[in-house]
């Protein structure tokens, strides 16, 4: 009895031992991805353990009693499932077997299940025991990833522009219909080969997105590219260049292509993706601008030269219609003294005639006096005229030269130069009228001004008014600028005397005693001292002459 008894504790012992394991095994089932079945010999399940809704997404109790091609499933052809059925009754082992139910959620579950047959001890078949997993969300993200691919592969077949991807290895994985079109090359030809130069090059190379993957550094990409390269401002690791390829096309192509590195979570290159886009028409159009540009530069300095030419001949003119003037100012009044001169010569001759013969009276005495008095007279005009045409003559040549910088009021100056002709004014009845502000300053050349002042207001006196009118002085300021406008409302000039008003020697009322000079020499103080411009125009009645100089004073040179 004492022997039955330790033997019963030992059993009892070892029972509770494998109970224990038998949970530990449970709870390392419910810890595991997996879960473990078990069948009889008709096929039926009797038992799941490691099992949980969560893991199967259904319910145990509608697996028990129930053969596995019992229930609803799908995802297997009949020809699969029959071969499933054949084997377990043929009592052998299975592996992997996949198929698909419906879950408590109504969701399509997809489930993986192996199985080992059992025998009993006398041999014989007991059922089946195995183990099952449920593959939903790995299908279900194993689908997405392939919904990913397509959609990538749509996006890539779908854009215009020529792109293609390669990985790690340089192994092309992508070769888009529009880079089939570019290159000539097929897709079936180009993926997953890595001759992603053929159809670009004439040799062996890499492209870009061969150097992206390599990680080379700028010195080796300059050496392929040069200074046509870019780096991305917006993608780390990726670069932009353009290039002319001569065996593409009808006579080459101009391309710009870029490439970016693809990475993975962590970072690593893992491939790249290179794009390319034809700008032929592009850079023609700028070859064409730029040698229309230069076309357009040499025949500006052709016109410049022209222009330079026609200064010169203008210049050439002004000094032949200078010269002119010269010779026809000093002309009358050297004929007159000549004329003079000859006259005074003839009657000198006839007179000593007459006292040589003892004929000479006191009437012919008379007579000489007088012609020669006439002729001293003419000829003393006469040379006046000539000293003060040579006078005008040295001022026009002062007028280039001098440059005195004095800080001065226009107003005062205007006032004082008005004071000059007041008496003459106001028998006349000429108002003069002074609207220039009295706080405006100038630094420059007082006398220039005076001179100029001076010249208008006399052209307006002997040429523009009669005996009634005004003559007024205004000024416009500007940040840089300052113009002076000098106005009468005289009778004005004829549009066509006004285009020559400021040419040398010009003059509306030749014959009168007037040199031509006075406007002449307003335009050259204003160019040559003041480094400005004068214009005239009529004003409706009467005439405005403008005169614009920059606010800062031109120094001598």
């Amino acid at each position: 009895m004492s022997d039955a008894h330790n033997t019963i504790k030992q059993l009892k012992t070892r029972v509770q031992e494998t109970e224990k394991e038998n949970e530990l095994l449970v709870e390392f089932a419910e810890l595991s991805t997996e879960w473990f079945w078990e069948q009889d010999e008709h096929f039926k399940f009797t038992r799941f353990f490691g099992f949980s809704p969560q893991k199967m997404q259904r319910n145990q109790e509608l697996f028990i009693g129930k053969c596995r091609w019992e229930m609803p499933i799908s995802g297997v052809s009949d020809e699969e499932l029959q071969a499933h059925i054949d084997c377990c009754s043929q009592h052998k082992p299975f592996h992997d077997f996949e198929y698909e139910v419906f879950g408590d959620n109504n969701q399509i579950q997809h489930y993986m299940v192996s199985g080992n047959p059992r025998f009993d001890s006398n041999g014989n078949f007991a059922g089946y025991h195995g183990v099952g997993r449920n593959l939903t969300e790995l299908r279900s993200a194993q689908n997405a990833v392939a919904n990913s691919q397509r959609q990538l592969f749509q996006i890539l077949q779908g854009t215009p522009t020529p792109t293609f991807v390669i990985d790690k290895n340089h192994t092309i994985t992508h070769w888009n219909k529009a880079c089939e079109v570019l290159s000539g090359i097929p897709a079936k030809e180009a993926i997953n080969g890595s001759n992603t130069w053929k159809g670009f090059y004439m040799e062996a190379r890499p492209t870009l997105a061969d150097l992206v993957v390599d990680r080379a550094s700028i010195k080796t990409l300059k050496q392929f590219y040069g200074e046509s390269l870019t780096r991305s401002a917006l993608i780390e690791g990726a670069y932009e260049a353009e290039d002319f390829f001569p065996n593409m096309g009808e006579s080459g192509l101009w391309l710009n292509f870029s490439a970016s590195p693809l990475l993975d979570a962590q970072g690593n290159i893992i491939g790249a993706i290179e794009t390319l886009k034809d700008i032929t028409d592009r850079v023609i159009a700028e070859q064409t601008i730029h040698k229309q540009f230069l076309e357009l530069q040499e025949t500006h300095l052709e016109l410049q030269g022209t222009i330079e030419k026609l200064i010169e001949a203008k210049r050439l003119a002004g000094l032949g219609q200078l010269v002119a003037g010269v010779a026809h100012e000093l002309n009358t009044p050297l004929s007159n003294m000549l004329l003079s001169l000859s006259s005074s010569q003839e009657s000198l001759s006839q007179l000593a005639t007459s006292f040589n013969d003892q004929q000479l009276s006191q009437n012919q005495m008379q007579e000489y006096l007088k012609t020669a008095e006439k002729s001293e007279t003419l000829i003393e005009e006469s040379l006046t005229r000539c000293i003060k045409l040579v006078g005008r003559f040295k001022e026009l040549s002062n007028d280039q030269t001098h440059n005195v910088l004095t800080q001065f009021q226009p107003y005062e100056v205007i006032n004082d130069i008005f004071k000059l002709v007041q008496n003459e004014c106001l028998g006349r009845n000429i108002n003069l009228v002074n609207n220039v502000p009295h706080n405006l300053f100038i630094t420059n050349d007082q006398g220039a001004f005076e001179q100029i002042l001076f010249s208008l207001l006399e052209n307006s006196l002997r040429h523009g008014l009669q005996d009634s009118g005004f003559f007024s002085v205004d000024c416009l300021e500007t940040s840089t600028a300052l113009t002076f406008n000098f106005s009468d409302n005289g009778c004005g000039l004829d549009e066509a005397i006004i285009k020559q008003a400021f040419d040398p020697f010009f003059t509306s009322q030749l014959g009168v005693g007037d040199s031509g000079l006075g406007l002449y020499r307003v335009y050259n103080l204003a160019n040559a001292v003041f480094g400005g411009n004068v214009s005239i125009h009529n004003a409706c009645p009467g005439l405005t002459i403008n005169f614009t100089f920059p606010r800062k004073a031109k120094l001598s040179e």
